[in-house]
């Protein structure tokens, strides 16, 4: 019988994974600070760079590496400093999107070309680039690799190229096509698909950008399934009546007031429509009686019908059995009416607590941005009349959510990545800070 292969190379793939993992660990806890760490480290070396260059600081490795820098590179050792520190800036600033490599090289040859530059200006002497002056050694050796064709040629050549190269290295192509396109009197062909001036467009707040775009064509519901509820104006929405403030106490006009973006009549109906069509084609017969519209999601009130189930061989059919659709037979449809909504999340609350129907929630197509100055002016905040009221936000109506802070002393806020805790630590700040002058005021933040 053959031997069967050695144990360990089948933990192997498992050792390799748990490395991989202890170091993805590491670099997701001390990555930024290592970052950091050598962001100022390039700072300060060209810093002393800077100043041993200059002559205001000498030492053991500054001074020789001054000497070096100077004698290969002349007045271009400046360059490699401001290379360095900005090195050390990129490092510090975290950039989501960091240099392309192409405008890296650009750049790169631009400064070696800056240095031929240099090295042409001064007459191309090797004396003076072996003294620290015009473009070094390398300069000098370039010039006289550019002067191969011809004193003026050679220049002439060593200069386009150092504008091409650095056009291109500080990205400054899509500058000159935008001002030859001004001065020709045409709009850039983005901009041309905007019909709203520029000023229009810079002000437009993102809900209404989004709005811009095309809507997606519905296939038409059948007859039996198109709907015709209204969208009506809640009372909420209504602008609430200026409230007399203390003096002491911040304006409500430094805050920023809402935007509201909600779903019309034709999109409701539509989304109605589908919602009772695909129940139908599982067999459940549902009805939609309501809607509440939300700040991101729209809750559809479903009502459930009665099936008609055909009873023994000697029931006639006007003794047929109504049974009642279940509850949990429209519960089990939550990914098929996803799918057929096109929603990236739906959710089914079986059934809405106090109410005769079951509540399908989907998203909006463009949520509404909740601002804390519609809180504050509501009267459900102003009901609960103490110091230490906090606007949470609004539920799934649009309805007002506010608390008592005095009623929970101790207060512990916890939830997923991305669910808004820092949020609402942002909005509970706020609130105390709205509602009580600074005399009564104390508070302490440990992060």
């Amino acid at each position: 019988m053959a031997k069967s292969s050695k144990p360990q190379n089948i933990y192997e793939s498992e050792v390799r994974e748990d490395w991989l993992d202890r170091l993805a660990r590491f670099n997701q806890h001390f990555g930024r600070f290592a970052r950091d760490a050598v962001g100022v480290l390039l700072l300060a070396i060209a810093l002393m760079t800077l100043l041993a260059l200059t002559g205001y600081t000498e030492g053991i490795l500054l001074t020789p590496l001054a000497e070096l820098l100077s004698l290969w590179f002349g007045w271009g050792a400046y360059l490699i400093v401001v290379a360095i520190g900005y090195s050390g800036y990129a490092f510090l600033r975290h950039s989501p999107t960091p240099l392309p490599w192409s405008r890296l090289f650009a750049l790169e040859l631009a400064a070696f070309l800056s240095l031929a530059l240099l090295a042409a200006r001064g007459g191309n002497s090797l004396l003076r680039a072996e003294s620290g002056m015009d473009g070094g050694r390398v300069g000098w050796g370039l010039v006289t690799l550019f002067w191969q064709v011809g004193t003026v040629p050679g220049t002439l050549f060593l200069f386009i190229s150092w504008l091409l190269v650095l056009m291109v290295g500080f990205n400054l192509w899509a500058l000159l096509e935008r001002s030859l396109m001004k001065l020709a009197g045409e709009a850039p062909p983005v901009e041309a698909r905007d019909s709203a001036p520029p000023e229009a467009e810079k002000e437009a707040p993102a809900e209404e950008k989004k709005e811009k775009q095309p809507r997606k064509k519905s296939t038409p519901l059948p007859p039996e399934f198109r709907k015709s509820l209204k969208v009506s104006e809640h009372q909420d929405k209504k602008p609430a009546a200026p409230r007399e403030r203390d003096e002491h106490l911040p304006s409500l006009n430094i805050l920023l007031t809402d935007q509201n973006t909600r779903p019309d009549e034709r999109t409701i109906n539509q989304t109605a429509g589908m919602i009772e069509k695909t129940l139908a084609e599982f067999g459940i017969v549902a009805t939609v009686i309501g809607f509440r519209i939300g700040p991101t999601v729209t809750q559809f009130a479903v009502q459930p019908g009665f099936m008609k189930r055909a009873g023994s061989a000697t029931t006639t059919e006007e003794e047929a059995q109504q049974i009642k659709v279940r509850v949990a037979q429209i519960a089990s449809l939550q990914k098929d009416l996803a799918l057929a909504l096109s929603a990236e999340r739906l959710r089914i609350e079986a059934p809405v607590p106090g109410k005769p129907y079951i509540g399908i929630e989907v998203p909006n197509s463009h949520t509404s941005l909740v601002r804390m100055r519609s809180i504050l002016e509501t009267d459900a905040f102003h009901k609960i009349g103490t110091p230490l009221a906090m606007a949470l936000g609004r539920d799934v109506s649009g309805q007002p959510v506010v608390a008592d802070l005095a009623r929970m002393p101790h207060l512990l806020i916890a939830g997923a990545t991305g669910s808004g805790k820092s949020v609402c630590i942002t909005a509970l700040a706020s609130c105390l800070a709205m509602n009580n002058p600074p005399e009564d005021l104390r508070m302490v933040m440990i992060d």
